[in-house]
């Protein structure tokens, strides 16, 4: 620097400072600074998740007593509304095979409940069997159309309170629909159509997988079953009660 001032040279030496500053400021305190900044915001934002921990714990407890209810109410359901011999497909072969013992114990309660609610019964009880495919059986619901029936009561006080009781009948859901009343007291005809509805129970809460078509059952099907023929044809002929 020979022949500068020594303005000059200070001037020099103050702008290398504050370049070497700059440069310090920009390389390593700056990029700092961002990162406690971004680590305070992050240190906030999970004081305020902490803060929240209490509500969250208690909406935890909330859904899960719903939950807990909800299994009550749907186990109530099924030991009062669900037949005692309903399918339980978490076994598909197995709810097959037992799918005759269901529709037995719905044909008989469907036969009888009239008399016990004070009229008499003018219909046959038909229901289908089973599907051939055991792998066909409906996994929601099943739905089990009867059809258009008819009773016989002696008054009409007498047949509507048979058409309410039919909400009463034990471990059955049954729809009623379409009464249509005719004759005279004491010959009161009551005219409506039935439908039933069974929820099939999933034990574990995952129904089984598919049945195979095993050689056996090609061959003539397995013992006491009745033949399940190419597969799983035939099967159970229709009940009538």
């Amino acid at each position: 620097m020979k022949g500068l001032s020594m303005f000059a040279k200070v001037s020099i030496g103050l702008t290398l400072t504050i370049v070497v500053a700059a440069a310090i400021f920009l390389l390593g305190i700056r990029p700092t600074l961002q990162n406690i900044r971004y680590h305070e915001e992050n240190i906030a934002q999970l004081e305020a998740k902490v803060a929240r921990i209490p509500t969250a714990r208690q909406l935890v407890e909330r859904a899960r007593a719903r939950v807990q209810q909800a299994e009550r109410d749907l186990a109530r359901i099924e030991r009062t509304k669900m037949p005692v011999n309903t399918i339980d497909l978490s076994d598909r072969l197995k709810a097959w095979m037992q799918y005759p013992d269901m529709v037995r114990e719905i044909g008989v309660k469907l036969r009888v409940w009239p008399e016990r609610t004070g009229v008499q019964r003018l219909y046959e009880v038909n229901l289908p069997p089973p599907p051939t495919d055991p792998n066909a059986i409906p996994t929601i619901v099943l739905v089990f159309p009867i059809g258009q029936v008819q009773v016989r009561a002696s008054s009409f006080e007498s047949l509507l309170n048979h058409v309410r009781k039919w909400n009463e009948v034990p471990n059955l859901v049954v729809l009623v629909d379409g009464l249509t009343i005719s004759g005279m007291s004491p010959e009161l005809y009551g005219s409506y159509t039935l439908v039933v509805f069974v929820y099939p129970r999933v034990s574990g809460g995952q129904v089984g997988p598919n049945v195979p078509s095993s050689p056996q059952a090609q061959q003539g099907g397995a013992p006491g079953v009745g033949g399940f023929g190419g597969g799983f044809g035939g099967g159970f002929g229709a009940p009538s009660f």
